[in-house]
């Protein structure tokens, strides 16, 4: 188990992986379907993990952007994305990490 870098393996002509990060099964792969479902000029791959660090003995594609969706009706949502961020590397966060939170309400708190 290591730490994703952006730079581990060189870009692939034409192909953007992106790579869903959270505790829910059902969202990421209702939020997955949706963006592949968008017609793109590239080809679009989209990898689920419910969190981080990814198994090393796994070959996987380039990572290009990770996105942490946090469920904020979840205290456990939120504290898996935490603990996952010690396994990406800062430099991934030059604009290759988005997080995108869900289930928010006004007033709500944690």
């Amino acid at each position: 188990m290591s730490v994703l870098r952006p730079v581990d393996k060189l870009p692939e002509l034409n192909r953007a992986t992106v790579l869903l990060v959270g505790a829910e099964d059902a969202l990421l792969q209702q939020l997955a379907d949706s963006m592949l479902k968008e017609h793109c000029a590239s080809e679009l791959r989209v990898h689920l993990a419910k969190s981080l660090p990814l198994p090393s003995s796994v070959i996987r594609p380039r990572i290009d952007l990770i996105v942490f969706v946090i469920n904020l009706h979840s205290k456990y949502s939120l504290q898996n994305v935490e603990e996952s961020l010690h396994h990406v590397d800062a430099s991934f966060f030059l604009g290759k990490v988005c997080f995108l939170t869900t289930g928010g309400l006004p007033g709500y708190k944690l």
